[in-house]
């Protein structure tokens, strides 16, 4: 008797989680942006910005009154290239991460979008950690704080991507448990499910 009064109940979440991970929601609009990455040497072709970089990191160089060798200077245009290399295998690998989630394309365009002031920065502790951090020269940058925080949001995008695909996983084996055992409903334990999403959701907030 239990069972027949819990069953109406569970079909309906059934048929909610059903329509979740069938018809997942929309997380992305046509009138969005596409992630913005942008190119470390402004676009120009290859060599030619690894020239024109090298050529600014040279003046940079000479305005702080570091001197380099000719040798190291050569080397850097290779090394120059080499990076550039490597920035177009990361981001042709992240595309393709992108074009299989919606869920991690919509965190990159949001987290690509935002805008920093590279020049400065709210510090947020309190006023004696400050005067020790600037004693003992520990006083981060305005491009450590903007490489921090990127990391923590490329972090929680990550976590909240796993937790989706762990938690439609764990729905595609309750759906399984249930076609194996003639529709009984009962066999479809939600528990997992449910605080794997809202895990998922806990750290969208963070």
């Amino acid at each position: 008797a239990d069972a027949n009064k819990t069953t109406p109940s569970k079909n309906k979440t059934r048929r909610k989680l059903d329509d979740l991970f069938t018809n997942p929601p929309v997380f992305i609009l046509s009138s969005d942006p596409s992630p913005s990455r942008k190119d470390p040497y402004n676009n120009l072709p290859p060599i030619v910005g690894e020239l024109v970089t090298a050529t600014q990191k040279q003046k940079q160089r000479q305005q702080n009154s570091i001197s380099v060798g000719l040798a190291p200077q050569f080397f850097e245009v290779g090394e120059l290239i080499g990076e550039r290399r490597a920035w177009d295998r990361i981001v042709k690998a992240e595309t393709a991460r992108e074009n299989a989630s919606e869920v991690r394309r919509a965190f990159n365009i949001y987290t690509t979008n935002l805008n920093f002031n590279p020049e400065k920065y709210v510090y947020s502790g309190s006023a004696e950690k400050k005067k020790r951090m600037i004693r003992e020269d520990k006083m981060p940058t305005a491009v450590d704080v903007i490489r921090s925080d990127l990391d923590a949001r490329d972090l929680y995008r990550n976590m909240v991507q796993t937790k989706l695909e762990d938690a439609k996983a764990e729905y595609l084996f309750q759906a399984k448990q249930v076609g194996e055992n003639n529709g009984d409903v009962d066999r479809f334990e939600v528990s997992e499910l449910l605080s794997l999403l809202r895990d998922a959701a806990s750290k969208c907030d963070n």
